[in-house]
């Protein structure tokens, strides 16, 4: 009998399953039970050749077990690659910096436990974070116990089935025979209902009765006293975003304490509303620390825009797997097209600027905006294309008047924009001819630029900002010559702290746009847009607008241009105001008002001064 079971204990340490090697040996496999029960040190020894046989597998694959990273496992074992923005999810999963930041992400650093992450649609936070990160951690260590919340219940279990059949569909068959206990973890579980994993003792040595893994709806009760992990996957719709406040004092009162010192918290979703849980969990008023503890990461779906779509940068433009029902073959990396700058594109013209900038820019789109979005797309004159007014054609004002203007706000790290504008003197309105939103500027294209919008919109003035190196514009008398050679004057413009102001900055334009009354704009705009088709400046022009507010760390390059040359189409409307310069007189007769006339103070004063003190 011990030469039987030396042998048993030999082929189980190379990979065979107990069961194979019992009837390799012409034994029962219910005789294993019996010579485990009676011989503890057999017991033991089984163990362990099980986990050698594990360590073997892993080997033979290149990796230690307690070294194999997630990208490994993922692709080893589930076929699937993590991309860099996955990473970044992993990253912070596991209490490191993201290895992956563009300037175009927010990254807020917080409790290293308390994690929130935004991120667009169908960037696969769910597969990856929610049901193989969750079967990474189980197949590691299988006394881990994970809470998995989602907008219902029944969107749990369904997250908790995929993780599920990872564990037990043969198609991953790979992963059970490595990590997995005898007979795997299906079998050998304690429970292995729809909502809740028991694994058993073969798999699990700990002694806690928490479920391996627990599925729950939002804001129903979580069973069991703690978690070394909870993951909230979409908790948040359009039909319960308004209960923020009923969220957070559940996920402080009911989450939170189930979580012991090490144990993460990660809140994962896509923005729903402008005033929603995931803007909240940031506000510092919910928290008594007076700062919000969450470490937080937004990620957009453009990283940078450029004229054509096809040389925008996206989060996500290839993935290992192609889209449903497409039948393209894979470049030389085996990737297949993902969300794109053509793809992507296709889906913001599908929506509203204002949901477009919220749900897959990540961007804070405010409920009372200073540039309200009725007032913004009311202002958009569909009839009439970018260009130069032309007078009496369909979409442009009958009789024209025109000083034009460029706005220009210049930079050499992130965007540089240029804004086109008319001021019409014939019906005092402002009409913006076009927008150039420039990623990666350069001094030559800033110049190119210049001159390629002098000769197309033969403008009158360029209005720059001269902060700090900006100032070499002004100085730049070869560029002066140059546009003086076309009639062009250049002035610069100073932005100081009044560049947040809301009477003297960019806020006080929001009156350009017109009023709404009931929801409903009033078309009694002064500045009016053209239509954005076909021009990706103007489309940024149009989300900046809606985004911005003083205190935001969005791009505002576009909006700030507009400022520029909208400052110098005032100092016209102030001069052709038909402010009343004297009191109504219904008793004056003709010759007495052709005998009225204005001073000017400043000037009076000034006399009155030089005739009393010399």
């Amino acid at each position: 009998m011990a030469e039987a079971k030396a042998k048993v204990l030999a082929l189980v340490s190379e990979g065979m399953s107990v069961h194979k090697a019992m009837e390799s040996l012409g034994k029962k496999p219910d005789t294993v039970r019996i010579w485990m029960m009676r011989d503890k040190q057999f017991a033991t020894d089984l163990t362990e050749a099980k986990e050698n046989a594990k360590e073997h597998s892993l080997k033979a694959l290149g990796v230690a077990r307690e070294d194999i990273t997630f990208p490994q496992f993922s692709e080893m074992f589930l076929d699937q690659r993590v991309f860099p923005h996955h990473q970044d999810w992993i990253d912070l999963l596991e209490g490191r910096e993201p290895s992956w930041l563009h300037e175009s992400m927010i990254y807020e650093n917080g409790d290293p436990n308390r994690l929130l992450i935004n991120v667009p649609p169908e960037h696969a936070k769910s597969t990856v974070i929610t049901v193989n990160y969750s079967t990474y951690r189980i197949a590691l260590n299988p006394n881990v116990r994970i809470i998995v919340v989602s907008k219902t219940l029944v969107k749990a279990r369904e997250f908790v089935y995929a993780i599920k059949q990872r564990l037990s569909h043969p198609r991953w068959l790979k992963l059970q025979t490595t990590f997995g206990p005898e007979g795997g973890w299906k079998d050998d579980s304690d429970t292995w209902r729809v909502d809740t994993v028991y694994l058993g003792s073969d798999a699990r040595n700990s002694s806690e009765k928490d479920p391996t893994i627990q599925a729950l709806g939002m804001g129903g009760q979580i069973y069991g006293a703690r978690a070394d992990l909870i993951i909230l996957d979409d908790c948040i719709t359009t039909a319960n975003a308004h209960e923020y406040e009923k969220q957070i004092n559940w996920l402080q009162k009911e989450v939170i304490t189930r979580l012991g010192k090490n144990g993460k918290l990660l809140v994962v979703g896509t923005r729903i509303a402008p005033t929603d849980f995931y803007k909240e969990l940031r506000d510092p008023k919910h928290w008594s620390s007076g700062k919000s503890p969450f470490t937080y990461m937004g990620m957009p779906a453009v990283l940078q825009y450029a004229e054509k779509p096809k040389d925008w940068v996206t989060l996500w433009a290839k993935s290992d797997s192609p889209w449903d029902g497409d039948d393209e073959t894979p470049d030389e990396q085996g990737l297949y097209p993902k969300w794109d700058g053509p793809t992507i594109a296709r889906r913001r013209g599908e929506v509203t600027p204002s949901t477009w900038a919220l749900v897959y820019q990540q961007e804070d789109v405010t409920e009372d905006s200073i540039f309200p979005s009725e007032l913004v797309q009311g202002s958009i004159n569909g009839m009439r294309k970018r260009g130069v007014l032309k007078p009496g054609a369909a979409g442009h004002p009958s009789r024209v008047e025109g000083y034009t203007v460029v706005g220009f706000d210049p930079a050499m790290a992130g965007n540089a924009a240029f804004v086109a504008m008319t001021y019409n003197k014939a019906d005092g309105k402002i009409y913006i001819l076009d927008c150039l939103n420039m990623a990666e500027p350069t001094p030559q294209k800033i110049r190119e630029a210049i001159e390629v919008y002098t000769q197309v919109y033969k403008p009158q003035e360029f209005r720059v900002e001269i902060n700090a190196h900006q100032k070499a514009y002004s100085l730049d008398e070869d560029l002066r010559n140059w546009l003086a050679s076309y009639g062009v004057r250049l002035n610069s413009h100073f932005t100081g702290k009044n560049k947040w102001d809301t009477n003297f900055g960019v806020a006080s334009m929001s009156t350009l746009f017109g009023t709404s009354r009931e929801g409903k704009f009033q078309k009694n705009n002064i500045l009016e847009l053209p239509s954005t088709e076909g021009s990706e400046g103007l489309k940024a022009l149009v989300q900046q607008l809606l985004t911005w507010k003083p205190d935001t760390r969005g791009k505002t390059d576009c909006v700030m241009a507009l400022w520029f040359g909208v400052i110098r189409c005032r100092e016209f409307m102030q001069q052709n105001s038909n402010i009343q310069k004297w009191a109504h007189n219904r008793w004056a007769t003709r010759a007495q008002k052709e005998k009225r006339y204005t001073v000017n103070i400043d000037d009076v004063v000034a006399e009155q001064w030089q005739e009393m003190y010399g």
